[in-house]
């Protein structure tokens, strides 16, 4: 479930195979799994301004190696 909390304690959930989509620019939460699985995409949109930031800023991104096993 997720949940806005500027907005009241109201939750949302998607139907199997739906989707929650919204700007993360909003204070959210999402509440733990208790049954099932979640699965989450996260891409970062942006504009033409953005983008020249995003380059900007690429000094300063690490990288990172994760072992899934």
């Amino acid at each position: 479930m997720l949940r806005f909390p500027e907005f009241g304690g109201q939750t949302y959930t998607a139907p199997a195979g739906g989707a929650v989509v919204f700007s993360c620019s909003l204070l959210h939460e999402a509440t733990p799994v208790t049954q099932g699985v979640r699965y989450a995409y996260l891409p970062f949109l942006y504009d033409d301004a953005g983008a020249k930031i995003r380059e900007r800023n690429l000094q300063f991104v690490g990288t990172k190696s994760v072992n899934h096993e």
